[in-house]
């Protein structure tokens, strides 16, 4: 909607893990936080949730059918957001959340692409080595880019690691053009 500005999912996501955090639920709000964002995910929910013709009784109504187990905190969240016409902020909301807590554990999450699938073995190694180096546990997802041709490209946060074959190629090939030229 022009105009209107949406809520900060970063602002929501420390509420909820301030809140979380008081009173021990952090996984609890994090298996919510999930459930509400896969929702999210389907555009006929967010029509329910946010259709301005339904009222905050029918809306909730229609929340115990199709989300039971929905606890009173997440079904207020979800409250909020559908009345400010913001609900797909959840999945942003979810990760930031999952950034907080990871945080507060010393949890780092990385992610890995390969050329090919790392085994069992090549991940836990991996993961091993990013803990010593960050100084944390280190939660490795893998992914496969055949493009990459070999080598590995780390993320972690918003700094990029890229030791992949396709990158050295790509260096050397500006080496050589700046010689040549």
């Amino acid at each position: 909607m022009a105009g209107r500005r949406q809520p900060s999912s970063k602002r929501f996501a420390q509420a909820i893990f301030e809140l979380a955090q008081e009173s021990g639920t952090l996984g609890e709000w994090d298996e919510q936080l999930a459930t509400l964002a896969a929702a999210a995910g389907t555009p006929e929910f967010v029509s329910l949730m946010e259709a301005p013709e339904i009222t905050s009784d029918e809306r909730t109504r229609a929340l115990g059918h199709v989300l039971p187990d929905l606890s009173d905190g997440a079904r207020n969240l979800l409250q909020l957001l559908a009345r400010a016409r913001a609900t797909n902020a959840l999945p942003d909301v979810h990760e930031r959340y999952r950034e907080l807590v990871d945080a507060s554990q010393g949890v780092v999450r990385v992610e890995v692409t390969s050329a090919v699938e790392l085994t069992g073995d090549d991940t836990s190694r991996i993961a091993g080595q990013l803990s010593a180096a960050l100084g944390g546990d280190v939660r490795v997802s893998a992914a496969v880019d055949p493009e990459l041709l070999g080598g590995l490209v780390i993320r972690v946060g918003d700094r990029v690691i890229d030791g992949s074959a396709r990158q050295r190629l790509n260096s050397l090939r500006g080496a050589l053009a700046r010689g040549m030229v």
